[in-house]
């Protein structure tokens, strides 16, 4: 630690979007940067809800991408081809705070008065960039929906305490047919040095839709080869963006602010869902409103009737739907079936 000089940023205010691309809805993050703007790379990963929120992040794993950002810095700048690819290049907008939906924030934060309020939240470039292109009658592409997708999409688990070392290979993936074995330690991925399980995030996040081929180089027993790893179609929506704080919004403009979960009597021919919760304030209530309560058995939504899980659901709605179209669902209360609608937003 002492060879870096470390900077906590704790709101997105007046943040150079450009400059600082992560995944936003991560409770812990970290680029190592040249002061020239380069980056080396990124550290930190997530998947899941609490108590598991942090399985991808240690504090091994951190040091092996500190010693690996040290390596890359005294290679540096005879190593820039293999940086360059960890910039984004272009962005929506420079600031958070000039979306349409951030736009009553300022560059800095209040500390006088209201702090919370005035703080831009990581998550909240999400929400933005998401409610942007709904109110504009426009899809939301699957790199926007879809974000950071894990190694696990593509067969690979990575050593959440080594420098993206492989600790699992799935059977049948697009790992497995690229030969990959565990202990393999991918050293570059479409041509940019990988330090960390978000570095290889990073190039899966930036990969265009299926039959994409991204070239890996590969440390295997003290000696490098080189493998392409084929991505099948649909291999993005593998991806259960359910944990991200940025689904809370998703939920609203979707669901009209239920929360939903596997049913406990689900079987595979049926939709298999149960209403978790239902918000009771503002835009979060309209599905409250429209007569929907916890613990409701889904039968059916938008059209949708088959096993699926509410990440798969809210993906149908936004894709089949615009912002005030209505949604038809029927649901089971107390052995008894109900169609209910609410509108989209």
């Amino acid at each position: 630690m002492d060879h870096f000089v470390c900077l906590r940023m704790i709101q997105m205010n007046g943040v150079d979007l450009a400059q600082f691309q992560f995944d936003f809805d991560m409770s812990f993050g970290v680029l190592f940067m040249n002061p020239d703007g380069t980056i080396y790379g990124r550290y930190g990963s997530r998947d899941s809800r609490p108590p598991e929120a942090d399985s991808e992040i240690s504090m091994e794993g951190l040091r092996a991408a500190l010693e690996a950002a040290l390596s890359l810095h005294k290679g540096y700048p005879a190593n820039r081809s293999s940086l360059e690819g960890k910039k984004e290049s272009q962005t929506t907008y420079a600031k958070a705070e000039l979306y349409p939906k951030l736009s009553h924030y300022t560059p800095l934060i209040n500390y006088q008065n209201n702090v919370a309020k005035s703080c831009i939240h990581c998550h909240q470039i999400h929400d933005a960039e998401r409610q942007m292109l709904r109110d504009a009658g426009k899809p939301i592409p699957d790199e926007i929906l879809y974000l950071y997708p894990m190694p696990q999409v593509v067969g690979i688990t990575l050593d959440s305490r080594k420098r993206a070392t492989i600790e699992r290979v799935a059977p049948q993936s697009a790992a497995a047919a690229a030969k990959l074995k565990p202990g393999d330690q991918l050293q570059y991925a479409d041509g940019q040095a990988l330090i960390s399980i978000a570095d290889f995030q990073w190039v899966l996040h930036n990969t265009p839709g299926g039959g994409a081929t991204i070239p890996l180089t590969v440390l295997r027993s003290g000696k490098t080869g080189e493998v392409e790893l084929t991505l099948p179609d649909g291999w993005r929506k593998k991806t259960d963006f359910s944990w991200r704080v940025s689904t809370w919004d998703l939920r609203r403009i979707a669901l009209g602010g239920m929360s939903l979960e596997t049913g406990r009597s689900a079987s595979p021919d049926q939709l298999g869902l149960e209403i978790k919760g239902a918000g009771k304030y503002g835009n979060h209530a309209v599905a409250r409103r429209a007569g929907v309560r916890p613990g409701d058995e889904l039968i059916e939504i938008a059209g949708l009737n088959t096993r699926s899980t509410e990440a798969e659901v809210i993906a149908h709605i936004l894709n089949s739907t615009r912002k005030g179209d209505s949604v038809t669902l029927t649901l089971k209360r107390g052995g008894k079936e109900m169609t209910l609608s609410y509108k989209t937003q």
